[in-house]
């Protein structure tokens, strides 16, 4: 751990490390690394220009959201507002931009980096319980994603996101929002199948197939 930073900064930064990782595996040059990340991070804020307008399917959460082209899997418009290292907690300080744009359903996945961030399970919890109160009252339509698996080699377990699984579940059955359960579909072996992993974390464009085909089977004409 490095000292005196912010966690949400070493969230943050180790969330852009890692999701620069995710458009570069293979790649020598440092600056070519780099250019590719920036060139989707630019290619979703224009995206964002056209899509984030008043009855889209709004998208929040982490980088495992940001690195989705969101609008290519869906006919209507598709705003990704998710930013690297966003925790449940970074999610409701920025709530009040979601209502703004008036969404016809909102799509979230975060709390990873809440175990990044080492939150206690009953904060993370209630910022759950508070999220999904707050979309509810911008629309009816809300959907969860599961936490995804990650590859057994790191120091997040499996083990604990299961459980976190399992508390997220039962807070969106008591607040009315849709639970959509992906983490089968994307594990092997007890952690993030390799055919689906860009890193030991983040999915690549096969594995971003998989969830966005999972989400779709339960989002309503869009």
């Amino acid at each position: 751990m490095v000292p005196n930073i912010p966690a949400a900064k070493k969230i943050c930064t180790l969330s852009l490390l890692i999701a620069m990782a995710a458009f570069h595996a293979g790649c020598a040059a440092r600056q070519s690394r780099y250019r590719i990340f920036t060139d989707h991070v630019k290619k979703l804020q224009e995206t964002n220009k056209k899509s984030c307008v008043a009855g889209c399917t709004l998208f929040e959460g982490d980088s495992n959201v940001e690195l989705i082209s969101v609008q290519e899997y869906l006919a209507g418009p598709a705003c990704n507002y998710a930013f690297r290292g966003s925790t449940t907690q970074a999610l409701l300080a920025r709530r009040e931009k979601v209502s703004l744009l008036k969404p016809s359903a909102i799509v979230v996945l975060v709390g990873g980096n809440d175990l990044i961030a080492k939150f206690h399970p009953a904060d993370t919890d209630r910022n759950y319980a508070e999220l999904f109160r707050y979309y509810r009252t911008v629309t009816g339509s809300v959907y969860c994603i599961s936490n995804l698996p990650v590859d057994p080699g790191i120091y997040i377990k499996n083990s604990t996101l299961i459980e976190l699984n399992a508390r997220l579940r039962r807070i969106c059955e008591k607040t009315g929002v849709t639970y959509v359960d992906v983490y089968p579909h994307l594990v092997k072996n007890g952690g993030l199948n390799p055919d689906y992993a860009i890193d030991p974390v983040h999915l690549n464009r096969a594995g971003q197939d998989v969830l966005m085909d999972v989400l779709r089977k339960n989002l309503k004409d869009r």
